[in-house]
């Protein structure tokens, strides 16, 4: 519980007094919107951090000995020490109060899953260490891999912490809290999302704390509200939107919508080393972008390229 207490600390000093409150409908499992959830651990006007994520204080957890390939419908994984990675390949599971270590991914039609107060470490490895589709992420801490979450249909991260992905000395990985290379329905609500590991010499780092892209596929139906973007100069942007015309599907980005979220300020005045924001297109139907800004309250502008 050390390395927990010593999270939390480094994160309090990181967020430097922003302050946020968000609340979103939701359905475990599939990012559709239905009954209530919200975040009864974190305190008001505070982000997520190691402390307010994770494993609840005082579980007892027991080693896991169930598949590490889920096919059972409603499978339930609680208070478990889980040691392999987990492929989903089932409705409805649930993944609670639990760490793994190793990559947690679901992906097939009909397939989903709830991951919540949970631990789950990607480690070294060359992966994105929670993914793909039909997946409720609430009140997590998720580190390691190529990236945290990376997601292409139908999922609700909210209110975790995505941090330190994992690039080897010699790896040119290009590295991301959350990544999407093409999706929909999607929603990032209260996270705290950080790509934090340094740059190494093969230029192996991080590219954003999160990125939608075009390259397999156009991206429309995104929700990124109340996050905290933690600022690195060892990062090239904070956040990119989804536009770029040099990629196969970088101009059909649309009815991304971005509020109320809240960028930290690196000793360049910006949130990363080349700046803030980019590729994010205002004039794309149903594209919004209000309410976004620095710590220091200045509006943060977004840039198309």
């Amino acid at each position: 519980m050390w390395r927990k207490r010593l999270l939390a600390a480094l994160a309090t000093v990181l967020v430097g007094g922003a302050a946020a409150w968000w609340y979103v409908e939701s359905r475990p499992g599939g990012g559709d919107t239905s009954p209530n959830f919200t975040n009864t651990r974190k305190k008001a006007d505070v982000f997520p951090d190691a402390a307010s994520t994770g494993v609840l204080d005082g579980t007892s957890l027991r080693s896991y000995d169930g598949p590490c390939t889920i096919k059972e419908s409603g499978t339930v994984i609680e208070a478990s020490d889980v040691r392999c990675p987990l492929l989903i390949q089932a409705a409805d599971v649930v993944i609670r109060n639990s760490k793994v270590t190793g990559s947690v991914k679901v992906e097939g039609k009909g397939h989903s899953l709830l991951i919540e107060d949970s631990d789950i470490d990607g480690g070294e490895a060359f992966l994105h260490t929670v993914g793909f589709e039909n997946l409720t992420v609430l009140r997590s801490d998720i580190v390691g891999g190529q990236s945290a979450v990376n997601c292409y249909l139908n999922c609700v991260i909210q209110d975790s912490y995505l941090h330190n992905p994992f690039v080897p000395e010699g790896g040119d990985w290009h590295l991301n809290g959350f990544l999407s290379n093409g999706g929909t329905n999607i929603k990032l609500i209260g996270n705290t999302l950080a790509c934090d590991r340094p740059t190494n010499k093969a230029g192996g780092g991080c590219t954003s704390n999160a990125s939608i892209f075009g390259d397999l596929g156009p991206n429309s139906d995104y929700t990124i509200q109340g996050n905290l973007f933690v600022a690195s100069t060892e990062m090239s942007y904070c956040f990119y939107g989804g536009y770029d015309a040099k990629k196969k599907f970088g101009t059909q980005s649309e009815r991304i919508v971005v509020v109320d979220n809240v960028f930290q300020r690196g000793p360049n005045g910006e949130c990363a080393s080349f700046g803030t924001v980019t590729s994010f297109n205002t004039k794309a139907p149903g594209n919004e972008w209000r309410g976004n800004r620095f710590v220091d309250g200045k509006a943060v502008e977004p840039s198309a390229s």
